[in-house]
């Protein structure tokens, strides 16, 4: 009986940072600070940037609404499952609140000792907001990975299914299935693309033919 092998998922070290998470916390903030150079001048840039970041939930709301939109887009093109877009906007809404709550704790956490330093209070509040959000959102998905599975989860799942298949058609030893096993790389990027496809088992095969190649010309 052939042992069960697990194809990886391949983590770019340089994608590990969600450039998601990082637009979805910075863009409200440099549109706010951008309205203010332009509205309110030099003088009271710090100032003003202070009380949009505040005070002006619109902004955080519009910019959650985008990303939202792009969702929906993406899920009406046949992108993304049902799932996945359930598993997006929950955590769209967790970083909203969480960008939200850790603004003001950072904020009122100067305050005391800072109360006329603007900078100091966008600095605390951006931080507060990262780490906050950052947070909610690590606890968020660690609750939604024992309910539902994202997209990439189940594409890797057919894409070791698809491997299985095709290591019994060519009947590969146990060595062999090893050793193919560690040279397969599979990437979110290559998951997400093979969801969206009509014949997800050609575009599967595809994508592994050119390993078990190199193991019939060895």
């Amino acid at each position: 009986m052939r042992t069960r092998r697990r194809i990886k998922l391949c983590k770019n070290k340089k994608e590990l940072f969600n450039k998601k998470l990082l637009a979805k916390k910075v863009i409200p903030r440099l549109v706010t600070i951008a309205m203010n150079l332009i509205a309110l001048g030099p003088r009271v840039i710090l100032r003003g940037a202070f009380q949009l970041f505040r005070s002006n939930i619109w902004a955080r709301l519009i910019s959650t609404l985008i990303f939202v939109s792009f969702d929906l887009y993406c899920f009406f093109r046949k992108k993304i499952s049902t799932k996945q877009l359930i598993i997006n906007l929950i955590l769209s809404a967790t970083l909203l609140t969480g960008g939200m709550t850790g603004w003001r704790l950072g904020t009122y956490s100067v305050f005391a000792i800072a109360a006329e330093n603007t900078l100091l209070w966008i600095i605390a509040g951006l931080a507060g907001a990262g780490v906050i959000s950052g947070l909610l959102d690590s606890i968020c998905r660690k609750v939604l990975r024992l309910f539902l599975k994202s997209d990439v989860e189940d594409m890797l799942d057919f894409f070791n299914a698809e491997f299985e298949l095709m290591a019994g058609e060519r009947n590969l030893s146990e060595e062999q299935m090893d050793k193919l096993v560690e040279c397969i790389k599979i990437s979110d990027k290559v998951c997400v693309d093979c969801f969206s496809k009509a014949d997800k088992k050609r575009y599967a095969r595809n994508v592994l033919q050119p390993y078990f190649e190199q193991i019939d010309s060895t």
